[in-house]
């Protein structure tokens, strides 16, 4: 009896983990622009590279919410200026593909080897709230959510880079119909923000100050 149970438990996991890949898969087929490999377009990308180029005008770190599988990171860790820290904060819940936590941090690590070893970024194991809760260094450059995007998750994200007074808020998914991205931003930035693509940055983004 305890050996069909066991059996029935993993099948009931390989159930959930194949129905994520086939439910990423249709959604790929119903759109392909909804899904990039690594979660930015090729303009998406430059967008990024002009934040993080313009993140090395103010000191302390750049902090990145939502890893994947750190091909994001690599670009922020190869745009930033010299000894600027990268911070990636990632609990590995999720990912298109339906991997496991624990092999989805293992392949994310692999992709991250270089960057790692070289202490150019360093990996946070663990959800956005408690990291922010325990954070206790230099207020950063520049925060990047693309996370939790629920409503919530992102309004309080960008609540806590506002109380640091963060010069440089920006993040991913505006306008995605799918998330609760566009309210948050919405409400925290009346004025307005940039946006190219689904890259959204405050107003401070195209400058930068020492």
């Amino acid at each position: 009896m305890i050996r069909k149970l066991i059996q029935l438990l993993k099948v009931l996991k390989w159930r959930r983990q194949i129905r994520a890949a086939v439910s990423t898969h249709l959604a790929l087929l119903e759109d392909p622009g909804i899904f990039a490999l690594g979660g930015l377009t090729a303009e998406e990308d430059l967008r990024i590279a002009e934040l993080v180029h313009a993140a090395a005008g103010w000191p302390g770190p750049i902090v990145e919410f939502g890893t994947l599988f750190g091909l994001t990171t690599r670009l922020i860790a190869a745009e930033k200026r010299a000894g600027q820290p990268v911070i990636t904060v990632d609990n590995f819940c999720w990912n298109p593909f339906g991997l496991p936590p624990a092999l989805h941090e293992e392949f994310t690590r692999r992709i991250l080897r270089g960057e790692l070893c070289t202490g150019q970024v360093a990996l946070h194991v663990g959800d956005s709230a408690t990291f922010r809760a325990q954070y206790k260094g230099d207020v950063p450059a520049m925060v990047f959510l693309d996370a939790d995007h629920s409503y919530e998750a992102v309004r309080d994200e960008i609540a806590w880079a506002q109380g640091l007074g963060v010069p440089l808020i920006c993040g991913h998914d505006y306008g995605n119909p799918r998330f609760g991205v566009t309210r948050a931003v919405e409400q925290a930035f009346p004025a307005g923000v940039q946006v190219r693509g689904m890259v959204w940055s405050n107003k401070y983004g195209t400058e930068s100050r020492r």
